[in-house]
């Protein structure tokens, strides 16, 4: 997109690394700033190190475009040496001069600092509202929020829609709540679901010195570990879009075969950095493609099934596993899990809750070959009370983010508030019922597999 085509509400002006060349703090907190800002469909300038290495020119130029643009500069410093640095109080006093000026009408400058003294700031941050820097980013952003408003330039973001459920697209977010021990349970619990359809792919590939295998939404490596890093001929590349699973993938699920990288499975360039990333590996094409409880999440996931195939070798493979809330079984809940799924379903922001049924023909629909059921059926009649805990866990403990996300981001919204209380209260009962012997439960994972020809 041309420079020319953005325009942005509010600048982030921050000190990026320090003398050593090393990120500053100001820049971590610069970065949790401006994703606040852009859930909020807030646009905001934030420079970095990409940026600078185009050329002092070109730097200096989108800088300028962007301070011409925005109603508000937030200038964010830990220390005095970084709040005077070179770019930062360049990026200050021109927005400063611009509002004595007379060129920018309601205009605010909104010093966000720490280890600072009020008294000691410049003279064009003085008689501005400060902000001290804390845990709680929330009280700047509505501060900025009434301040765009005056402008007539707050607008509440609208977010894109899901083609499978109709409502925004998903919210998931694997870093919250208990979604590191929930995942690790869940790789655990699925790799009988995973297993025969790998090594049905295994079998039937014609030999090769070496396979290659993409794990495509790999989140913290679990699955990705588990499942490929003893098959010794072979070299799997796990993707997701989360940096912060990736350094844990990186950290406790490596392994001398397996990489990790990041990769937006919808972004408009996906083809040009998964391109990047294969040439980076020495990959030609994949044997194996690989995607447990990711498609389910897209926006439109039979564009990213039609758009990986090719990626794959002629006689590859692609294996997807699926969830399906439809395939639950119980006895013994008194309706209580059909309760939660409905409230779940209801709620935006949601995955699509009924995804494992689609499999089939989502692959048929993408031009893929030979589409083979190998699901697998679990139940909790010979499990004890610790393994029903994780099933638990892992099938139903984590609906309540969604609700929680819906809450968090309309708080005084009565009807989000109760139906957290709701959902929160009937999974307090659902735990207790796992625990129950006449409970009984049972669903279905559901393994498609396929191949390119």
């Amino acid at each position: 997109m041309p420079m020319n085509d953005i325009r942005y509400d509010v600048f982030i002006s921050f000190k990026n690394t320090d003398k050593d060349n090393n990120p500053t703090e100001d820049s971590q907190i610069a970065a949790i700033l401006y994703k606040e800002l852009e859930q909020r469909g807030i646009k905001a300038f934030f420079s970095n190190v990409r940026l600078f290495q185009f050329g002092e020119a070109a730097y200096k130029d989108a800088i300028e475009k962007a301070l011409d643009d925005s109603k508000v500069l937030v200038a964010i410093a830990t220390n005095e040496e970084f709040l005077n640095s070179k770019w930062v109080k360049y990026e200050r006093e021109s927005f400063h001069e611009d509002i004595l000026a007379g060129r920018k009408e309601n205009a605010y400058i909104v010093p966000y600092i720490k280890n600072i003294n009020v008294n000691s700031l410049p003279r064009s941050l003085r008689g501005y509202e400060t902000f001290q820097i804390n845990n709680n980013v929330e009280e700047v952003v509505m501060f900025i929020i009434a301040c765009l408003k005056k402008n007539n330039e707050y607008k509440e973001k609208k977010f894109e829609k899901s083609l499978t459920t109709g409502k925004n697209v998903s919210t998931y977010d694997p870093t919250k709540g208990k979604e590191l021990k929930r995942l690790k349970i869940q790789s655990d619990y699925t790799r009988p679901a995973d297993m025969p359809a790998i090594e049905y792919c295994l079998k039937n590939l014609p030999h090769k010195d070496k396979i290659y295998i993409l794990d495509a939404g790999c989140a913290y490596g679990y699955v990705t570990s588990n499942r490929f890093s003893k098959i010794e001929n072979a070299f799997t590349l796990g993707v997701d879009i989360s940096n912060k699973c990736l350094e844990y993938a990186r950290e406790h699920n490596h392994s001398d075969n397996i990489v990790y990288e990041y990769l937006d499975l919808e972004n408009e360039d996906f083809d040009d950095n998964l391109t990047s990333l294969m040439e980076k590996y020495s990959i030609d094409k994949f044997d194996i493609i690989f995607s447990s409880l990711v498609i389910h999440h897209l926006k439109n996931p039979n564009r990213f099934l039609r758009k990986i195939r090719k990626y794959l070798s002629k006689d590859g493979f692609i294996i997807l596993r699926g969830s399906d809330d439809g395939s639950m079984v119980s006895c013994g809940d008194d309706g209580l899990i059909n309760k939660i799924i409905d409230m779940h379903v209801k709620t935006d922001g949601i995955s699509d809750r009924f995804n494992g049924r689609k499999l089939y023909g989502q692959l048929i629909a993408s031009g893929y070959k030979n589409v083979k059921m190998m699901s697998y059926i679990k139940d909790t009649s010979s499990l004890d009370i610790d393994e029903k805990e994780d099933v638990f866990l892992e099938r139903f403990a984590y609906r309540k983010n969604y609700l929680q996300n819906a809450f968090e981001k309309d708080p005084y919204n009565i009807e989000k508030k109760n139906a957290l209380e709701a959902m929160v209260y009937a999974l307090d009962m659902l735990e207790n019922k796992f625990s129950e012997e006449s409970f009984w439960y049972c669903e279905i994972d559901f393994v498609a597999v396929a191949k390119r020809v």
